[in-house]
């Protein structure tokens, strides 16, 4: 067998791996707080020899965390961030670190996610007394219906991140606590994903595949010539 179909196929695996990428950012384009993911290449052989064999390997790159778009609700539940930082959800050993502010009040009074985890701050996780407004500043700090300071939300970060899916992050290491973002309550950050911009990767993606496919296909019928001559 030829050798260079390995080559078409390691392109037709990298293709295929970016057309995944972006098919999933463009599906989140409507989801607050998502953030995009891009896919970076690696050609490996050329360096060594120009002549020798090119294999292509995709890697996933650290995803975009530039700010989304902020959507103003006037939810009170509902808050944003500026910057470069996570909202801390969850208790114990099962906390994750979270983009998306859509929160809402539990039968109980905490602050929990759209899945249920407590929010939390500095005091732990944050409770509110019945018929008690939520009120916070662009700080992160939570005060009562007199203007004193009840708590203050925990916006963190983490040298090394793995997505968990959605608009959760799990920290690989020490989560630490990051100054100057900005908590905007009452809106949500929406998708950072451009759509039209993914829209045209997805179809350049979708060519590239396409054509490593032919060319796979190709090497692969001369092959089978050549062993009828060589046969013959």
């Amino acid at each position: 067998m030829s050798h260079d179909i390995y080559a078409s196929m390691s392109a037709a695996s990298a293709a295929w791996t970016q057309l995944e990428v972006v098919a999933n950012n463009l599906a989140n384009s409507s989801t607050a707080g998502f953030k995009e993911q891009r896919v970076s290449f690696d050609l490996e052989g050329a360096m060594d020899d120009p002549l020798a064999d090119v294999y292509v390997s995709a890697d996933l790159a650290t995803a975009n965390f530039s700010d989304g778009p902020l959507v103003h609700d006037n939810v009170e539940t509902h808050m944003a961030l500026r910057g470069k930082g996570f909202f801390l959800a969850g208790e114990g050993g099962n906390q994750v670190l979270v983009r998306s502010g859509s929160f809402q009040m539990d039968g109980e009074g905490f602050l929990v996610t759209s899945g249920g985890l407590k929010v939390q701050g500095q005091g732990g996780s944050i409770q509110l007394l019945p018929g008690e407004k939520l009120t916070v500043a662009s700080d992160g700090t939570i005060l009562d219906q007199e203007g004193q300071e009840l708590d203050r939300l925990q916006i963190v970060s983490a040298a090394e991140l793995s997505p968990l899916g959605g608009t959760s992050w799990r920290a690989d290491g020490a989560v630490y606590e990051v100054e100057g973002v900005e908590v905007v309550q009452g809106a949500l950050e929406g998708s950072n994903t451009d759509p039209m911009r993914s829209m045209t990767e997805l179809m350049e993606a979708s060519r590239y595949f396409e054509a490593y496919q032919k060319a796979m296909q190709t090497s692969d019928q001369l092959d089978g010539q050549l062993n009828q001559m060589v046969g013959g």
